[in-house]
């Protein structure tokens, strides 16, 4: 068993047993959505935490590297203290997708989706943002690191997501072969926070993985 790469990087039962408490009512025209055309949203375990993280940092203003189809910018947003949620989507049909589902659930005046690279939109933001959440290219996450952490304010975090990569950042041997340049990327860059005395980080075993970073105060 030990050489199983499960879909997570907690066991399956345990991920089932967690996900039972979730409401499986909610947002669950956009998670069918995403499951039928294979759309990468957030773990459900992974949106439960970074919500229940929202209702204790109460952020006002967010950014998001990733949008999809808009699921975790509606499920973030709703019943949140968050006044402002800015979201970066490469692909055109995925940013009129998204739009028009947060249009839906009448959060377009809360939530502004930018469409273009993640990395050339950042450095055009002026803002300062309480939460940066980063779920775009993982091969590219330092250069987005780079850039977020000037747009962050300073007592604000950034949220990495899918940092262990189902478990194949840990261990060289579970990489799968078309993956291996993204895995080396990601480990450089796990390497690269943990060693910036700037910062305090730290790693959870989350849905796919979770890397939080803050500055030290």
């Amino acid at each position: 068993m030990e050489n199983e790469v499960y879909r997570e990087v907690v066991y399956d039962h345990v991920i089932d047993y967690i996900n039972s408490f979730s409401n499986p009512e909610y947002l669950k025209d956009m998670r069918d959505y995403a499951i039928e055309n294979h759309v990468p949203i957030v773990e459900k375990e992974t949106e439960s935490f970074i919500k229940f993280l929202f209702s204790t940092t109460k952020p006002k203003k967010v950014l998001e590297l990733g949008t999809a189809i808009g699921y975790s910018a509606i499920s973030f947003t709703t019943d949140s203290t968050i006044e402002s949620y800015t979201t970066v989507e490469l692909r055109e049909d995925f940013t009129n997708i998204a739009r028009d589902n947060i249009k839906k659930y009448g959060l377009d005046k809360k939530i502004e989706v930018l469409n273009g690279d993640a990395y050339e939109v950042v450095q055009t933001l002026q803002d300062q943002y309480d939460i940066i959440f980063i779920d775009a290219a993982k091969g590219q996450y330092k250069k987005y690191f780079d850039k977020c952490e000037k747009l962050l304010k300073e007592e604000g975090i950034i949220i990495c997501d899918n940092i262990l990569f189902r478990g194949m950042v840990t261990k060289k041997e579970l990489a799968v072969r078309r993956k291996r340049t993204i895995i080396k990327r990601l480990n450089e860059f796990i390497s690269y926070v943990k060693k910036d005395e700037r910062f305090v980080s730290s790693i959870l075993p989350i849905g796919d993985g979770l890397l939080l970073v803050r500055r030290k105060v």
